[in-house]
């Protein structure tokens, strides 16, 4: 996800190995809600951020799955980027 663009919530050094915050992308195509359907649709379920400190989502790497699974997610969120058309996966903060 990080060659994507994007950017975790916490540094690696607090970074637990079950779920992923990233935050969301400040390019104005990017609709989360678009994102999360296309990602269901093709059979990967994410998790919309919790969090009042910044806006993100999240992903799970729990459970029975390797790192081929992981591959397939970045991939197809990759793909769905490119057809939504979003070029810039960075924060605000951070853009």
């Amino acid at each position: 996800m990080r060659a994507l663009g994007f950017r975790t919530l916490l540094p690696d050094s607090l970074q637990a190995p079950i779920i992923v915050t990233f935050h969301m992308p400040s390019d104005p195509k990017f609709v989360f809600q678009d994102f999360y359907d296309r990602l269901k649709d093709r059979g990967y379920v994410i998790y919309p951020g919790k969090l009042t400190v910044a806006d993100s989502f999240r992903i799970g790497c729990i459970g029975r799955l390797n790192a081929d699974h992981m591959r397939g997610a970045v991939q197809t969120v990759r793909e769905i980027l490119a057809e939504m058309g979003v070029s810039q996966t960075a924060p605000a903060q951070a853009a």
